[in-house]
């Protein structure tokens, strides 16, 4: 095949691609159309404030250390706290959420049909077991209402059982994937249980 051909063909396939970038571009999620970190590791890291979770709604039991930028919500509707970053781009502070924490009350560790895991790791958090789990919602079911978009998508949550007795709670934390894992390992690592 002559090179202008070859050329012809990669030149065509550049301009259809910027096309169609700037066509669908708002169907895309947000946090994919311009990935982003909501600020350098090192500014994350810099300042951290323990918050007592149960002062913000008294079914989250424990308290641990977030960026010092970070502001927590609760979301009556949904019962979870929002962990978001108001420096972020976003019309509500759900599109700016970083860590989104949620609770159920059972017997042993459970997951929603609606995901697909692609890797279940046990752990023990602050002295209690955990599983470390990557899930995706499955393409067939909707959107999560009122959550983040990024929940929807390839995702890490850490599910932590609260204690022994049968039911307990469990709380699942899960983070959006532009936070780096660093951030969110600090944060667990500074969980206190209130039990």
């Amino acid at each position: 095949m002559p090179k202008i051909a070859i050329f012809t063909i990669v030149f065509l396939l550049i301009i259809i691609g910027g096309f169609a970038y700037f066509l669908f571009q708002e169907k895309m999620p947000e946090f994919l159309q311009s990935p982003q970190m909501p600020i350098n590791n090192a500014e994350i890291k810099k300042e951290i404030v323990k918050t007592d979770f149960s002062s913000i709604s008294q079914n989250f039991l424990f308290s641990a250390k977030i960026p010092a930028g970070f502001k927590a919500e609760y979301q009556p509707f949904l019962n979870t706290i929002n962990l978001y970053n108001p420096n972020l781009q976003g019309s509500n502070n759900t599109e700016k959420s970083q860590i989104y924490i949620t609770y159920f009350k059972a017997g042993r560790f459970l997951t929603l049909n609606t995901v697909n895991i692609t890797l279940q790791e046990p752990k023990i958090v602050a002295g209690r077991e955990a599983i470390l789990y990557e899930i995706a919602k499955k393409p067939e079911f909707p959107d999560f209402v009122g959550q983040p978009e990024w929940r929807n998508f390839k995702h890490k949550a850490l599910d932590v059982r609260f204690s022994a007795e049968n039911p307990t709670y469990f709380y699942s934390f899960s983070y959006n994937p532009i936070l780096p894992e660093s951030v969110f390992n600090e944060f667990i690592d500074s969980l206190e249980l209130y039990q």
